[in-house]
């Protein structure tokens, strides 16, 4: 089955997923304690516990890509958010 051309591609990088939040998160701790609360969570609050940790892997999310921008920027000598400046003679 061919895909259709004129089809906008499927945008998977914005559908959080267990195992997203579960890669997303910084260590084991913060690993563990997601699937435990989301193991041990009665079944009308799963999906409340699950938003909660969507927000958190978003943050964490949000913040490695502003320090990898940050990096970025200092790498190519400009600030951050600041577009870089033309050198005089």
């Amino acid at each position: 089955m061919n895909p259709d051309p004129q089809a906008p591609p499927a945008v998977t990088h914005s559908l959080w997923t267990i195992a997203r939040i579960h890669n997303t998160l910084t260590g084991p701790t913060l690993t563990r304690r997601f699937l435990l609360d989301l193991m041990h969570a009665p079944e009308h609050q799963v999906m409340n516990v699950f938003r909660a940790w969507q927000r958190v892997a978003a943050s964490i999310e949000a913040s490695a890509q502003q320090a990898q921008e940050s990096r970025s920027d200092a790498t190519n000598g400009t600030s951050p958010g600041h577009p870089p400046t033309a050198a005089t003679d």
